[in-house]
């Protein structure tokens, strides 16, 4: 017999599985959706795979990326082999392919993030604002240049920084203090 959560739904039924041949026999669900989690569980495990994969931008070193569907949880280290070895090199929207079928389960990896986007926006934007209009090299390392703006730069310079010997004691002001081990977790009795 095998113990398991379910983990279609907020509720978390804790799942008792025996199977017998090829029949599955499960107690403890309060829906179906729990018996459908408990047989895909046994037969053909899956899961999301949600990571991040490098890109030649230096403002934005690495885009968070997911899998659009599940794959099979023997597949993971192998995904997860390949797209280690992807370097983004040109602008994505949140949702555009990165990887078309990824180590062939038919499983498209998307972006979550627009960010390259948004920081070459962000850097246009800069460019027109300066005299000039900025670097003409074309360069990409110049595209994503970090720059202060004045104000911050003395915003820094007249910081009052105190150093950590010259904090007061944390005080836990009435409020109970939980100690990590206190067995305080979901499922554990």
């Amino acid at each position: 017999m095998r113990k398991m959560y379910c983990i279609t739904c907020p509720t978390g039924c804790k799942l008792s599985v025996e199977q017998f041949g090829e029949s599955i026999k499960v107690e403890g669900n309060e829906c179906n959706r729990g018996v459908e989690f408990a047989e895909t569980e046994i037969r053909n495990p899956t899961r999301s795979l949600t990571t991040t994969v490098r890109t030649t931008f230096p403002g934005v070193p690495v885009l968070p990326v997911r899998t659009e569907g599940e794959i099979p949880k023997g597949k993971i280290m192998e995904a997860m082999a390949a797209l280690n070895k992807i370097v983004v090199g040109h602008e994505l929207d949140c949702g555009d392919t990165v990887v078309a079928n990824l180590v062939g389960t038919g499983v498209r990896v998307i972006a979550t993030s627009d960010a390259i986007k948004r920081r070459e926006q962000q850097y246009s934007k800069q460019k027109k604002q300066r005299p000039g209009g900025g670097s003409q090299s074309g360069d990409q390392d110049a595209l994503f240049e970090d720059e202060m703006p004045d104000e911050e730069e003395e915003l820094i310079e007249n910081a009052d920084i105190k150093h950590k010997d010259d904090r007061k004691p944390h005080k836990h002001k009435g409020r109970p203090h939980i100690k990590r081990g206190s067995g305080l977790r979901p499922g554990r009795s």
